[in-house]
């Protein structure tokens, strides 16, 4: 039971991160960017790790982020979101669809990589916020 309590507690301000994450989906969703041209959604990433207190390392791998919590002895736990949109013309009328062309060609996060990214942000806020919680290491990776 000790673990669930952990979990829980871990878990316990996930209502109070709900507006922001939609505001970040519905952003990102709205500006897809093509694989090794991810810079707008790698900037906000990098933002939102550094305002909860993770080392942020930016460019890995050409537009990749990764996020470094450390907090005391324990395994290390690597947790990974990939940023990438398709290119694809989005046809779904929703308010916040995508108009991106690039290059002529439409894009859009038709893989639901923009969901992903917005949950990895959340998970690495609540880890933060709870720290007393857990020991360890978190690695977020974009």
């Amino acid at each position: 039971m000790q673990g669930d309590s952990r979990a829980s507690a871990v878990l316990a301000d996930l209502d109070g991160i709900r507006d922001w994450q939609e505001q970040f989906y519905r952003d990102l969703h709205s500006h897809p960017e093509l694989s090794h041209q991810e810079h707008r959604t790698a900037s906000a990433v990098s933002r939102r790790l550094d305002e909860c207190g993770y080392q942020v390392h930016e460019g890995v791998g050409g537009t990749g982020v990764v996020g470094v919590l450390h907090n005391g002895d324990g395994p290390t736990v690597l947790l990974r979101a990939d940023m990438d949109a398709l290119p694809v013309r989005e046809t779904s009328g929703l308010s916040y669809a995508s108009t991106v062309v690039t290059d002529e060609t439409p894009v859009m996060h038709a893989c639901g990589h923009d969901v992903h990214v917005t949950c990895l942000l959340g998970a690495a806020q609540l880890l933060a916020a709870s720290t007393g919680q857990w020991t360890g290491t978190v690695l977020a990776v974009f």
